[in-house]
């Protein structure tokens, strides 16, 4: 047996995310028209997705059998962790939970070619419990086929998160029963629906539940709602941002949220809360006696007033309210789950994880997909672009974690999300030309142990994965030769 848990020879199956250990055998076995899958009770999903991505059959009789079993949590500590085995027996996936088998699936689907299957013993698991993806399908829309495209990418990249930003001020994209303003000006010139009924929430929501991934809603709030604001005026009564001080707004959020949390099984729901400028409730008489009524003086204090609100009304649906890091600045309380994204500001990250708040770390500098990729390509125009192109190399060579964090403060760290901004990708193509094959090697930062990542050895695991992305009718970018197409995005 050779011990490759760095670099793996290149007769070896290229896997993405590398496991933690790999010991490769001599030789293969066939997964010829004879073989089966077994499993049975919690196992049987798992063997059915397996069986039905692989072409074969379930049964327990066949010419190679791959067996998925459960083991107790004593043998594989971590639920989504697994072990797996191929030898001349047949194949062997173990886990003490249906997400760990789900996660050994899909490294066999790696390594399967041609019919055959590489020997070898694995045994892996995660290193963050959260490997997101946020979607802004706000300010350009991508309906269920492009978001049932991208949960199939990530689960066999093991991401188990998909974020989506569902509103913000050029649009509102999920229907709420009492406001159909909301989306009546979602119809394209074509006449097609730009938004998701209730029922194509649930599709989406049970497409991903199969393959192990929780769907976050985002809805934001108090700025980056104009879209509210455009449909029912009164919500911001002249300001620029929701009436903080209306109880007209607060009956608005309670309904909202009370969709979104009949809608989205999660346990969390992100209500933005970044952005918020200092002339949000200028000159507003009713945020005036809202002021003097509260003993508030500044925005942010206004601001976190607001957003104590808010908390109440997610909590009351029995969810964990999460924000982007502004929030931490404004004095939230420890139960919001912090989402640190602006690089310039770490000190807000440092005194969240002091505070014992949980954190997604999602820097824009290094996992936001809508910047540039490589010198002259296209790509958003702000504080993304410093420290060069956000490139597989720059992903690669990240470090989640700070080194200052103490022992307590890294176990804040929930994990991190990557996020593609649509202000300038408004077609499908430019979609996935900016996150892929970006997203292989974040999911590779999301799924291994710390330590330094081999570049070259990325590069050469890359290449199969782009020929099958391709393959598959993504258009993953191979180069900077694929970017001239848009150069005038």
């Amino acid at each position: 047996m050779l011990v490759a848990t760095g670099t793996p020879a290149l007769a070896h199956p290229a896997l993405i995310p590398l496991p933690t250990s790999v010991a490769w055998g001599n030789g293969d076995i066939p997964l010829g028209p004879n073989a089966v899958v077994s499993g049975k009770g919690a196992t049987a999903p798992s063997a059915a997705f397996l069986a039905r991505s692989l072409g074969i059959k379930q049964g327990e009789r066949g010419s190679t059998r791959i067996l998925l079993r459960l083991v107790p949590a004593r043998t594989i500590g971590n639920p989504e962790g697994y072990h797996l085995r191929v030898d001349r027996h047949g194949v062997l996936i173990e886990a003490s939970d249906p997400r760990g088998l789900f996660y050994g699936a899909q490294t066999l689907r790696q390594m399967v070619s041609g019919g055959r299957v590489a020997v070898a013993d694995i045994s892996d698991a995660p290193r963050f419990l959260w490997r997101g993806l946020l979607i802004d399908v706000a300010r350009h829309f991508y309906g269920k086929p492009v978001l049932f495209k991208f949960l199939d990418q990530m689960a066999v990249y093991k991401l188990n998160v998909l974020h989506l930003h569902l509103t913000d001020d050029p649009g509102w994209r999920i229907e709420i029963p009492g406001y159909p303003k909301l989306t009546k000006g979602e119809i394209t010139a074509d006449g097609s629906r730009a938004y998701f009924t209730a029922a194509d929430i649930r599709d989406i929501v049970a497409y991903a539940a199969e393959r192990h991934i929780m769907v976050i809603p985002e809805i934001e709030m108090p700025s980056h709602s104009g879209s509210a604001g455009t449909a029912y005026p009164e919500l911001y009564n002249g300001g620029n941002a929701l009436d903080p001080a209306s109880p007209t707004t607060y009956a608005f959020i309670r309904s909202v949220f009370g969709e979104v949390g009949r809608l989205f099984p999660a346990p969390y729901i992100h209500f933005g809360g970044d952005e918020v400028g200092d002339d949000a409730w200028k000159d507003m008489p009713d945020v005036r006696q809202l002021k003097v009524a509260q003993d508030l003086g500044s925005t942010k204090e206004v601001e976190a007033y607001f957003v104590r609100n808010v908390v109440k009304i997610i909590e009351a649906n029995g969810r964990r309210p999460m924000a982007w890091d502004e929030q931490a600045e404004a004095g939230a309380s420890s139960d919001v789950v912090i989402q640190w994204w602006r690089k310039a500001r770490p000190d807000v990250l440092d005194a969240a994880a002091a505070r014992g708040s949980e954190l997604v770390v999602s820097p824009v500098d290094q996992v936001y997909f809508d910047y540039h990729q490589g010198p002259g390509e296209p790509g958003a125009p702000w504080e993304g672009n410093d420290n060069g192109p956000t490139s597989i190399a720059k992903i690669l060579a990240w470090e989640p974690v700070p080194a200052s964090f103490t022992p307590e403060e890294s176990k804040k760290v929930l994990g991190v999300e990557a996020a593609v901004w649509t202000e300038f990708i408004a077609s499908r193509r430019y979609l996935e030309f900016m996150t892929f094959p970006r997203l292989l090697a974040f999911a590779e930062v999301a799924w291994r142990p710390k330590g330094g990542r081999d570049e070259a050895d990325f590069s050469t695991r890359l290449t199969p994965h782009l020929d099958a992305l391709r393959a598959s009718g993504i258009n993953a970018r191979r180069d900077e030769g694929d970017a001239y197409e848009f150069i005038t995005h």
